[in-house]
């Protein structure tokens, strides 16, 4: 491989904030350490797909801080809103801020907005690799609804392949501890230039479709996919038509004889497809479109369901898990472009 296309360097935005921006095997990142250790840009750049929803440049800091959750790869911890704010976990009550007023919802976790530290810069033969570390303490203002030290950490390694993440959690604490983690990723649509939205469709590896309640907390109630649901499985959703926000559990299918987890957006009038693909430890998916008419869907995969601390499911079907002492957990998505 040239030099040229791999590399790894700093880069300074937003006047003082220093990002990481890497490369190799023709695509190219850019990670902002200091909010959530979030990959805002992601190209392929022999292709020129631009495939995240990156912040414009006369975007003010505090403002992307207070709301990255609608820029590139954004880790929730917890994801999704969690009813009143609270859940119980033995005799432990949890009791975290409302931050989604008009449901009485807390929403997104806290990690997505706090600085993050560069752990790892790499080069390993044809791959560039960074990781980023979330240490959180008892000094941590957040401690105080969620009394347990932990370790996120977020491996990214770029290569022809894509961009491959790694998310692992370790518990620090003494006690047995929740865990549920998710992604608020955005996408371009279109994510192509010269192209539109109305020529991009999303298709999703579904497996139900859950049922929400006025509040976008789960019931409880699962169908099988019918009409529009049926037709993320099939033919694809066009996500620019109307508001979309919709809950579902993934399966494994089967694509061209191999198995396939997770989530794709098809542009047919350039024959090229986005391909987010999920390990099985990501067992919901939400998508989200901001109604529809900004030129951006979230694909949000979850190891959970929402609320999952409070639905009446087995663990074994909600996702929900704890981990206890030194225990540690990790999952895998990749991003990719591909001809159709």
């Amino acid at each position: 491989m040239n030099n040229k296309d791999l590399w790894i360097k700093e880069e300074i935005i937003w006047s003082e904030h220093k990002c990481i921006r890497f490369a190799a095997g023709g695509y190219e990142a850019l990670i902002i350490p200091d909010v959530g250790g979030n990959v805002v840009e992601l190209k392929d750049t022999n292709k020129g797909v631009t495939i995240l929803r990156t912040p414009k440049k006369d975007l003010k800091f505090e403002d992307f801080k207070n709301r990255p959750q609608v820029y590139g790869l954004p880790v929730l911890f917890p994801p999704n809103r969690i009813d009143d704010g609270t859940f119980k976990l033995g005799d432990k009550t949890y009791k975290f801020p409302i931050n989604e007023a008009k449901n009485n919802n807390y929403i997104h976790g806290f990690i997505k907005n706090s600085k993050w530290t560069v752990h790892k810069k790499k080069i390993d033969q044809d791959k560039a690799l960074v990781e980023v570390v979330f240490d959180f303490t008892k000094e941590n203002e957040a401690y105080k609804y969620f009394s347990h030290e932990f370790q996120f950490k977020l491996s990214y390694e770029l290569s022809s392949k894509g961009l491959k993440q790694t998310t692992s959690v370790v518990n620090l604490s003494s006690e047995e501890m929740p865990l549920s983690v998710g992604y608020h990723s955005a996408f371009n649509v279109p994510f192509i230039e010269g192209s539109e939205d109305s020529n991009c469709r999303v298709k999703i590896s579904i497996d139900k479709f859950w049922k929400q309640d006025s509040r976008n907390l789960p019931t409880g109630e699962s169908f099988a996919p019918t009409g529009e649901q049926k037709e993320y499985l099939e033919n694809g959703v066009a996500v620019a038509s109307h508001p979309i926000e919709s809950l579902f559990s993934l399966k494994d299918i089967d694509v061209n004889g191999k198995t396939f987890r997770g989530a794709c957006i098809e542009d047919a009038s350039k024959n090229t497809r986005v391909v987010y693909e999920m390990s099985s430890e990501y067992k919901y998916l939400v998508i989200w479109n901001d109604m529809g008419d900004k030129k951006y869907a979230c694909i949000e995969p979850q190891t959970s369901i929402i609320n999952s601390p409070n639905v009446k499911l087995d663990r074994s079907v909600s996702g929900f898990k704890t981990l206890k002492p030194n225990e540690s957990w990790s999952g895998v998505c990749k991003l990719y472009i591909e001809n159709m």
